[in-house]
């Protein structure tokens, strides 16, 4: 069975790329991976060979630490799999001869513009070691300005959750991700709108998730604030394999970015995983989400309270309309199996 390597920083499970790359992979491949422990609760997978390095010492000396760790088993391994991270490019400098993938999952979605301007500047000078790169968009790949000849489109995917048939009579709303520089108060803004208008409306919003500060307690103060505690409830943050009974039991999924220039080209997952489990989806206006989300599967609107509740208004009044077949037929591409078993075994095979 062929060798496969996969180096990345973030601890085995936690990114789901990598996770669902070893899932599909590791019936073709003998796979190995890289990373570190964080400390996090360990994720195992069968046939899956992990190699941990503890976060420990000066971010120097773990940094070290790191690469040297990662060249030892570059040297036991025919194929390498690298996820992006600062100062990469030193592992394909000592084995130029070596056939490595430079995967990038994102570009910097940081407030601060210099430091993203510099995250994304080191992101684009180590992709020119490498010999070929995968990204998730035809975005991405512009932003870096990088030779055609040498990208490889290769976008996020998402499981079926729920196969439970829907019934959009009633608004049942969920959003699910990180509460961090995502505005998710103007969903709840547009929701005290709709109800101002619609107070005889069967609707409830559900969030699950949380920020990295203060967000959670910041929103749920100020859903008491404006009681509105009867319609919105916020879960925190739940492990990915608990999420199915909120994908069984709503219709409606909230896939809400801020409009801005570093949002523009990154797809959220989790337009994805609403689509493909039978949930409309009402999705920002950023350029990925226009490219994914059609009036088969959703409404695309601008970032402000106004247009969230003038979304809502729409789906209520032409609630009976709504196609569930043609919103899981809409994505059915980008199934992790399809994506996985298709392009990436294709990107490898080319290696």
């Amino acid at each position: 069975m062929n060798k496969l390597l996969i180096i990345q920083q973030h601890q085995f499970g936690y990114l789901t790329d990598s996770y669902k790359w070893c899932e599909y992979l590791r019936e073709q491949y003998n796979i190995t991976v890289v990373c570190y422990d964080t400390g996090k609760s360990k994720i195992t997978l069968d046939n899956i060979n992990i190699k941990y390095l503890k976060v420990n010492g000066t971010r120097y000396t773990r940094g070290i630490k790191f690469i040297f760790m990662c060249l030892w088993y570059i040297l036991q391994n025919k194929k390498t799999i690298v996820v992006y991270f600062e100062k990469c490019h030193i592992l394909k400098c000592v084995f130029p001869l070596k056939k490595m993938i430079l995967d990038i999952r994102t570009l910097s979605v940081h407030n601060d513009p210099e430091y993203r301007k510099k995250y994304n500047d080191s992101l684009s000078r180590s992709c020119r070691f490498f010999n070929k790169i995968s990204v998730i968009s035809e975005g991405v790949a512009h932003q870096l300005n990088l030779p055609s000849k040498i990208i490889n489109i290769l976008p996020l995917g998402a499981d079926i959750i729920s196969l439970k048939r829907k019934d959009y009579s009633q608004l049942r709303l969920l959003y699910v991700g990180t509460l961090t520089n995502r505005d998710i108060i103007k969903t709840i803004e547009g929701v005290s709108l709709f109800i101002q208008g619609h107070s005889d409306a069967d609707i409830c919003y559900d969030i699950v998730g949380d920020g990295n500060g203060n967000e959670l307690q910041e929103l749920c103060d100020f859903v008491t604030k404006k009681d509105l505690n009867k319609w919105i409830k916020f879960y925190g943050r739940i492990q990915y394999d608990r999420l199915r009974i909120f994908f069984d039991t709503h219709n409606i999924g909230v896939s809400f970015v801020p409009i801005t220039d570093y949002f523009e080209y990154q797809p959220p997952t989790k337009t994805f995983e609403y689509s493909l489990s039978g949930l409309y989806v009402i999705a920002t206006g950023t350029f990925a989400n226009k490219e994914i989300v059609t009036s088969d599967n959703g409404i695309i609107i601008n970032d402000t309270p106004k247009d969230f509740a003038k979304a809502l208004n729409d789906i209520y009044l032409n609630k009976n309309s709504i196609n569930e077949d043609k919103i899981r037929l809409a994505l059915a591409d980008y199934t992790w199996s399809n994506i996985i078993n298709h392009q990436l075994s294709s990107i490898l095979n080319e290696l």
